[in-house]
């Protein structure tokens, strides 16, 4: 059985200063346990207000990983690229960002390509922050910004 916890924030402000804190605090404990961190975290609309508060942090950057949990079959300079807003947001603090998706239209070839990429890294992450799209779809590899077609990364 999951038991949840639900917190209240007067301001969406309030709530980013507390969700930062809370990743900061995982990524910090990864990086002193092990000397690195794993954070898959959401592309879209679920982290811009919290991802400048987080990489603001005077965490030890350089050893962590960032990969999106979702993402757009959309060439990575490509604005609706949700791995071109982390890199934009935690490449300047020294994280290392890695994309899942590959600029393939064909979303089964993408999917594996995600796959083989995902195989490289050192597993288990420490964060696995799901965001959800407005058609309900959670870690998805999305052939275009308005399709609501989707391969689910496993």
């Amino acid at each position: 059985m999951i038991e949840a916890e639900w917190w209240e924030y007067d301001s969406l402000d309030e709530l980013a200063d507390a969700v930062a804190g809370d990743v900061g605090f995982i990524v910090e404990s990864a990086v002193d346990a092990r000397n690195a961190s794993l954070i898959a975290v959401p592309g879209g609309r679920t982290g811009p207000a919290i991802f400048p508060k987080l990489a603001a942090q005077p965490l030890q950057w350089k050893r962590v990983t960032i990969i999106p949990t979702d993402d757009r079959l959309v060439p990575m300079d490509d604005a609706l690229s949700n791995v071109r807003a982390l890199a934009k947001t935690f490449l300047p603090a020294g994280a290392r960002v890695v994309p899942i998706a590959a600029d393939i239209a064909d979303y089964r070839l993408a999917g594996n390509s995600a796959d083989a990429r995902l195989q490289d890294l050192p597993w288990p992450p420490d964060l696995v922050w799901l965001g959800m799209g407005e058609d309900g779809h959670t870690a998805s590899l999305l052939p275009e910004a308005a399709s609501s077609t989707r391969a689910v990364v496993r």
